[in-house]
């Protein structure tokens, strides 16, 4: 859940919560208001009658004063006057005042009083009148609460409402620097150390956008340090390979050649003289053991200088490397599809080593039937793919080791990208990207492509 989710749902329980305590609270106060008012009703009513009663003996018109005083309670808004007989037929009323309105029935049971109705006796002097009824009428008084409460209902939920608005706004004005960083730590993860995003907002987030700035920049320094270290790092590598390369061509070729020729020596002398046929045979198993010493030297001599195959270019390297791996591998096809053409001399022998080392990846935590390699110019740009169905790629991805990790800055330190995904079917890993090519390059191949097309 988002910090904006988790804000609107925190601010939307904390104002039901309000909500609901306020309407509590105003029902009871509602409720205490409209008791008091109908109390005080009846009891102005009922000291009325009683000073009607008091009067009534000193009156010389008792009927006219009894229907004085029942019409002065016409359009009483809560009392209504009735006067009854001895046999409890109502000889005379008021007429209250019209209710309110229709009332929701829920609020009607919740706020109006017990129904209950107040009988005064009066004196014999008001015969046929025997007494005075008094009741209560609720519904104005419920009314009148009703669209009170109904009022400040609207203007609560408005409130709220406006109130939520605004903290939403705000919350997202001030969090949307966060997109930005965000985004910019995306790019950071594919590898771009150099990004930098703007710093706006409020003052926290103008300071995080900045420490993330000069983060990006120390990531930056720091990657191109690595990029170097790397660089001079493979240069001594290459040079201690080559040292390696020349002391076993120039010190221990010789020296083999040497071995083979004077086996080969003894072995013509042996057979000379039947007597020496055991050393003839012996001679004949070294010069064979000199034989493979030599292959393997050889075979040494190519996996320390992988490429270097003078006038014969990346494709004839890459079919070579696949050949002797066929060899050791036999139960592993590959296949190699590879461009002819010069693309500089720098850009092959780096394009080389990343093909051998996603080969031996592949053989070496994988269990691949098939292995196929293809390198092919396209808009400028040298584009290669290794692809392999060894299983696929661990459960978290990839796992970032330094043989990637090395692979993705070469390439990216010479201009280019490396990518690696899933293969579904049949598992697998694909490992692809591209090279920039020299113009020179770019232009010979154009010229390649039109003399054929001629």
């Amino acid at each position: 859940m988002s910090l904006k989710t988790r804000l609107a749902v925190t601010l939307t329980i904390a104002f039901l919560v309000i909500l609901t305590i306020g309407s509590v609270l105003t029902f009871r106060l509602a409720t205490e208001n409209i008791a008091a008012e109908l109390t005080a009703a009846r009891s102005v009513a009922s000291n009325r009658v009683a000073q009607l009663i008091a009067e009534l003996p000193a009156s010389r018109d008792v009927p006219g004063k009894l229907a004085s005083f029942v019409r002065a309670f016409n359009g009483d808004r809560h009392v209504q006057i009735m006067l009854i007989d001895a046999t409890g037929a109502v000889r005379s009323f008021s007429q209250p005042a019209q209710d309110g309105g229709a009332l929701p029935a829920w609020f009607v049971q919740l706020l109006a009083p017990d129904p209950s109705v107040t009988v005064m006796p009066l004196s014999g002097s008001a015969l046929p009148m025997t007494g005075a009824v008094v009741s209560i009428d609720p519904r104005n008084e419920l009314a009148d609460t009703w669209t009170e409460l109904s009022v400040s209902f609207a203007i609560l939920c408005l409130f709220v409402l406006i109130a939520f608005v605004a903290v939403w706004v705000v919350a997202d004005r001030a969090l949307r620097p966060l997109d930005v960083i965000q985004a910019g730590f995306g790019r950071i993860g594919k590898g771009n150390y150099g990004t930098t995003v703007d710093a706006f907002g409020p003052p926290e987030m103008r300071a995080l956008a900045t420490g993330f700035n000069r983060m990006s920049n120390q990531l930056d320094e720091v990657s191109a340090r690595n990029r170097r270290l790397s660089e001079q790092l493979l240069r001594l590598q290459d040079e201690e390979r080559a040292d390696l390369a020349r002391d076993l061509h120039d010190e221990v070729g010789p020296l083999l050649f040497a071995i083979d020729v004077d086996a080969s020596a003894i072995a013509r002398l042996a057979r000379g003289d039947p007597a020496q046929g055991p050393l003839a045979e012996r001679a004949e198993a070294i010069k064979q053991a000199a034989h493979r010493a030599r292959r393997e030297v050889r075979r040494i001599l190519g996996d320390l200088r992988p490429g270097l195959l003078p006038g014969l270019g990346l494709k004839v390297a890459v079919e070579t490397m696949v050949e002797e791996l066929a060899r050791r591998h036999p139960e592993v096809t590959f296949v190699a599809d590879i461009a002819d053409g010069d693309w500089g001399g720098p850009t092959e022998t780096l394009l080389q080593r990343v093909i051998r080392e996603a080969v031996n990846n592949a053989l070496r935590h994988g269990h691949p039937t098939r292995i196929a390699i293809r390198v092919m110019p396209k808009d400028g740009r040298l584009c290669f793919e290794i692809v392999d169905d060894g299983g696929g790629l661990p459960a978290g991805g990839p796992t970032g080791g330094f043989g990637l990790i090395g692979m993705r800055e070469r390439i990216e330190a010479a201009g280019g990208e490396l990518a690696v995904s899933q293969v579904a079917l049949p598992p697998g890993v694909r490992l692809a990207g591209t090279l920039p090519l020299a113009e020179r390059t770019v232009a010979d191949d154009v010229a390649d492509e039109g003399e054929r097309a001629a």
